[in-house]
């Protein structure tokens, strides 16, 4: 009910009840009067009600205007419901957009994956493969009492690469320049009667490598010294590779080897490696040569920057007496006195056969430690007795040290040895080609000093001040009583 129809209302009754009272005073009468009292209580009785009826319309209308006000707020809420609702609406659709981009670049990428999975197997294999190599250019003057003073260039070219076949297998190939010499992979510039010809190429290392047990390694092939070596030591020449078989163990500091190395194979017939005959005078040939051994070893340490390596090795040349397992230069060519100076100092017969046994007793020792804590320093000892020898003339034995270590740019370092080897204390196909002239029966001093002007590139200067023939008896070199031996080597190495 509006105010105006609430306003219509209260002035019908009131001009009743005006009109009504007037007439009722008129007409006055005893009757009259009680009839008119009647009525004035029946009218006041219907202006209660009226008044009851305006009481509840006012109620009706705050009620009213309650529910108005309550329904402006639900329109108002529901309004701000719509608005996030949209929002809502268009974030889904952002979101759904983005799911829809990303489930796109996904399935992009899986193919990306999938076609450089194609191209990551077929170049699995070259990615297991590890190369390496070196280049060295020297300088070498030799002078000798009984020979012309010797000068030449020579060339040593190596590269290898190893394959992981697994976890347990791997595969070694080097080559290197040099034919067939087992102790020089050097190659002589203008050598006499090869001139500029083109220089050979040769298996160097070819091995492979089990490793079944944790610290157990198994290498069957042509393959680096299987035992340990101190320092500088010259004992054993550093390009000899040996063919057969070793087992070495390592567990912590401590470490051992075993080894078969074969030297001449099993002939079928007394047959002379050289010449290819059958003769005689070596009848014990059929036998072939073998080289075993073992050794034992522990690293002790003595400080934060000292440590001491300790080594003891036996081995024996099997089927050496008697028979002639060594390379010779001239091949079938070679004469008697040839072959046997191929023997490298050891003792022959007349037919160059070796007159004693190779059993070995070697002991090494190699101390490392820093001094003024950060400058390297080394020192090293190598001893030798052969048992099998019964000329007196069974003992060798080296050893040295070096300061400083060339193995970045900037860094030098110089060393010295001094060894003693007599003709028949160690087997002569494993000493060092440049000591002595690569003989047994010698002794002297190595001085050495090496620089490094940038990584991977080291200069090198060797000189060795030598005796030979040091027990003053016949020589295959006729090489008179402690001739004197000097060699100088200038070297130009690179590494990659």
């Amino acid at each position: 009910m509006t105010k105006f129809n609430r306003f219509m209302v209260r002035g019908a009754v009131a001009l009743a009840l005006g009109i009504a009272l007037p007439l009722s005073a008129q007409a006055a009468g005893s009757k009259e009067k009680e009839q008119l009292k009647a009525q004035q209580t029946e009218i006041a009785s219907v202006r209660d009600q009226v008044q009851a009826l305006v009481d509840r319309l006012n109620k009706l209308e705050a009620s009213n205007a309650q529910l108005q006000q309550s329904n402006a707020q639900l329109q108002q809420a529901n309004a701000q419901l719509q608005e996030q609702n949209a929002a809502f609406k268009a974030q889904d659709e952002k979101f759904e957009k983005a799911i829809t981009t990303a489930e796109k670049a996904r399935d992009d990428q899986s193919d990306a994956l999938a076609k450089t999975a194609v191209k990551v197997a077929a170049a699995d294999w070259a990615g297991k493969i590890k190369m390496s190599g070196d280049f060295r250019y020297r300088n070498e003057s030799i002078q000798r009492d009984v020979k012309t003073d010797q000068v030449r260039d020579r060339i040593r070219a190596r590269f290898g690469f190893g394959a992981k076949i697994n976890d347990q297998l791997s595969v070694d190939l080097r080559l290197a320049t040099g034919g067939d010499d087992p102790r020089s992979p050097n190659q002589t510039i203008g050598a006499s009667g090869t001139g500029m010809a083109r220089r050979t190429i040769g298996l160097d290392q070819y091995y492979a490598t089990w490793k079944p047990l944790t610290g157990t390694s198994v290498v069957l092939g042509r393959q680096p010294y299987p035992w340990f070596r101190p320092g500088q030591s010259v004992l054993n020449d550093g390009d000899i590779n040996p063919e057969g078989v070793s087992v070495t163990y390592r567990n912590g500091d401590f470490f051992g080897s075993g080894f078969g190395i074969w030297l001449s194979e099993i002939a079928t017939a007394a047959i002379n490696p050289v010449t290819g005959a059958q003769t005689a005078a070596l009848s014990k040939q059929g036998n072939g040569a073998n080289f075993n051994g073992a050794q034992v070893g522990y690293r002790f340490h003595l400080g934060d920057v000292t440590t001491l390596t300790a080594a003891a090795m036996y081995t024996n040349c099997g089927g050496c007496k008697g028979h002639q397992p060594y390379w010779v230069s001239q091949g079938s060519a070679a004469t008697t006195a040839q072959i046997g100076a191929s023997a490298n100092g050891n003792s022959v017969d007349a037919n160059g056969n070796l007159l004693y046994q190779f059993q070995t007793t070697e002991g090494s020792l190699e101390l490392n430690t820093k001094l003024f804590d950060y400058l390297p320093f080394q020192v090293f000892a190598n001893y030798a007795h052969n048992s099998g020898a019964s000329n007196g003339q069974d003992t060798a034995y080296t050893g040295g040290f070096q300061i400083g270590k060339a193995s970045d740019k900037g860094k030098w370092e110089a060393g010295y040895a001094y060894e003693r080897l007599e003709r028949d204390a160690y087997f002569g196909q494993f000493v060092d080609s440049d000591f002595a002239g690569g003989v047994t029966n010698g002794k002297g001093h190595i001085f050495r000093i090496g620089y490094s002007p940038l990584k991977n590139w080291t200069l090198n200067a060797t000189y060795f001040l030598n005796n030979l023939n040091i027990n003053g008896t016949a020589d295959p070199v006729k090489s008179p009583h402690d001739e004197s031996y000097k060699r100088l080597q200038l070297d130009f190495i690179l590494k990659y």
